[in-house]
């Protein structure tokens, strides 16, 4: 059976039309040019039901009378396949088995593509509106499917004023996290253009969203770099780098999934995730760390080249810890969900824009080779398709409930197929059926009064009712006096407001070291220097040749933005405020009848202990080191000090 659709769903087959089913089951052809009907049996019901709406997928449900099974064990129900009808194209998604019968559901089939895609994906609300995120899934999942939304850039509302305020506040207040206009970062020595930016941002958040440390996201951005030079498509170079004797390698999807990918093993990534692998090997540098998730055969030396750059960028992201309770404000998300907040997996991308919709109460549909997301209010505003009145032809019903306290708000339409045009989220207007035919070009009746249309200036459509087509349902029967459709016609309903910000009150300090991202760079420099077995030079402070104690414990201030420069021991002894601190202790050994040589510092970190030079030093080389100090050491130093909050 022949596709239409390309790897990524482009679409080749032009539609016939936008409605006008006139069509019967026999007419459903499979995409290979076989009639459904003849591949399935004759077990068809007379009248499968095909539902095109505004409210969710278009879809077919066919009922087959099937008592031997002989359907259900055909090989075609356990393979995705598509037919077509009038234009209009639908996949087979799944089947229900009662008693005898199985009810088969086809919907439309660009909605089965959107289903494909799983997330995560997320943005900030200050960064996108929710239509260009909603625009973005539906570009990214089927690139031949046109979107239309004519408040796409707009802003929608917070709802009050005072709401709309704590909105520019949360702008401000997350405004540090992102790349922005930063003027200093590089890519490979040049400066980054706008699409090497936004893809760098966009890792950055979802490494963010994942809670991947600082080293981490270093080793991210680093391996971005090397890669493909921060560009699309394929920008880890996955098939290539992850493809081995005999393996299948890691599948080249969207940048989103391969950099999820990259921090998570998932989707589908061929090795540990980067942020396992630190969490399996915590003194692994950022180089090291990228080499090992990308299956790098030359080794960390591809990625050391850029880890100078990476930390930039990572450090133009921002988010730093702080410590105490704070009030801080959780910024508004519109996302695709991954498989925590207790989902057992991920949302896909239909799942998602639905969500989106309904938060709103906007529309999210497709009609002929179209997305629509749009308030109900702007589809109202719509040109009228077809204006209603007791002589239209082809009209053989209309019902609806009126109560005097209120307005008719929905209707019940039968019509002939082969004359019914116009298509969901369209606007019809109704002459002649009293109160549901009341317009804008009445006055406002008082309340208690009956609704009664005065049908003024009918040429305009002014005096009529005026109505969306929400829904209609078409059966796909064969027999040309039994297609009658049934059309659902409502009156618009208001959209909702964007919600706003909230903000909480959270105990910084106990989020750990992990939560933190000043002590994760100072965690990943301290490793990184270690890791070189550097010698101890007195009076040194120089990553490149060695430091003494006192310059090793002021350079890792400085990487933490506690100092510039260095400062001696008996000037690390005075510095900061007394006693340990929650995450950066110094610890000092000093006195008026110590000798230069007899002083000495340390530093902890988030529970880990580095120095140059001393007593327990396990560099070979004298140098810097990480080490767990016995309890009578750490007695000797007579001196704690901390960074103030930390």
């Amino acid at each position: 059976m022949a596709s239409k659709h390309s790897a990524k769903g482009s679409k080749t087959r032009t539609p016939k039309r936008v409605q006008g089913i006139d069509k019967g089951v026999d007419d459903l052809i499979l995409r290979g040019g076989k009639g459904l009907a003849l591949e399935l049996g004759p077990g068809i019901e007379p009248t499968p039901t095909l539902t095109r709406t505004i409210n969710g997928a278009s879809s077919i449900s066919l009922d087959v009378f099937d008592p031997e099974r002989i359907l259900l064990r055909n090989s075609l129900l356990a393979q995705k396949w598509e037919v077509e009808i009038d234009g209009l194209g639908f996949r087979y998604v799944g089947l229900a088995k009662q008693e005898k019968t199985l009810t088969l559901t086809l919907e439309d089939e660009w909605v089965a593509i959107l289903k494909e895609k799983l997330g995560p994906v997320s943005v900030k609300r200050a960064n996108s509106t929710r239509a260009e995120f909603i625009k973005r899934l539906v570009e990214e999942a089927c690139p031949g499917l046109d979107f239309y939304c004519p408040q796409l850039h707009r802003k929608q509302p917070i709802g009050s004023k005072k709401e709309a305020k704590e909105a520019k506040e949360e702008t401000r207040e997350n405004r540090g996290k992102g790349i922005g206009d930063q003027k200093h970062l590089k890519v490979k020595g040049q400066t980054p253009t706008a699409a090497q930016k936004e893809l760098g941002n966009m890792a950055l958040e979802i490494a963010d969203r994942l809670g991947a440390p600082f080293v981490v996201q270093v080793a991210l951005i680093a391996a971005l770099i090397d890669e493909n030079n921060m560009e699309e498509p394929n920008v880890l170079q996955a098939e290539q780098e992850l493809t081995g004797p005999g393996g299948e390698g890691a599948p080249v999807g969207s940048p989103a999934e391969e950099i999820s990918g990259f921090l998570t093993n998932k989707p589908e990534w061929t090795g540990e995730g980067a942020i396992a692998y630190h969490r399996a090997h915590p003194t692994a540098t950022a180089d090291e760390i990228a080499a090992a998730v990308q299956k790098n055969l030359a080794g960390a030396s591809d990625y050391a080249r850029f880890v100078s750059e990476a930390r930039e960028w990572v450090e133009a992201f921002g988010g730093e810890g702080g410590s105490g309770s704070i009030s801080v404000t959780k910024p508004v998300r519109f996302e695709v969900q991954g498989k925590k907040r207790g989902r057992k997996r991920p949302e896909n991308y239909w799942e998602a824009i639905k969500r989106l919709a309904k938060e709103v109460n906007w529309r999210a549909f497709i009609v002929a080779d179209r997305f629509y997301f749009m308030p109900e209010p702007e589809l109202f505003e719509g040109e009228v398709r077809l204006a209603i009145d007791s002589d239209t032809p082809g009209i053989e019903n209309i019902d609806f409930e009126y109560n005097i306290h209120g307005d008719v708000t929905e209707l019940t339409v039968t019509a002939l197929v082969a004359q019914w045009k116009p298509p969901p989220g369209s606007v019809v207007t109704l002459e002649d059926y009293g109160p549901a035919s009341l317009g804008p070009g009445d006055p406002p009746r008082k309340r208690g009064e009956p609704a009664v249309s005065s049908a003024v200036k009918a040429s305009t459509h002014e005096g009529r009712g005026r109505y969306l087509v929400s829904s209609i349902e078409v059966p796909l029967s064969n027999d040309p006096a039994q297609r009658l459709a049934t059309i659902t016609l409502k009156t618009p309903t208001k959209p909702l407001p964007e919600k706003r910000a909230t903000r909480e009150s959270i105990d910084v300090g106990s989020v750990g070291a992990a939560g933190n991202k000043t002590v994760e760079r100072m965690l990943a420099a301290a490793d990184r220097e270690v890791a070189k077995k550097l010698e101890y030079i007195w009076g040194g402070f120089d990553p490149a040749k060695g430091f003494d104690c006192s310059g090793w414990v002021s350079w890792l201030l400085g990487v933490g933005g506690f100092m510039e420069g260095r400062t001696d021991t008996r000037g690390l002894a005075a510095w900061g405020q007394a006693g340990p601190g929650k995450w950066i202790t110094v610890y000092v050994k000093t006195g008026s009848g110590m000798s230069a040589e007899e002083e000495h510092t340390m530093i902890e970190i988030a529970g880990n202990f580095y120095m140059s030079g001393g007593g327990e030093n396990s560099n070979p080389n004298g140098g810097p080191c990480k080490f767990t100090p016995s309890d009578s050491y750490k007695e000797e130093f007579n001196v704690k000090r901390h960074p103030a909050g930390y």
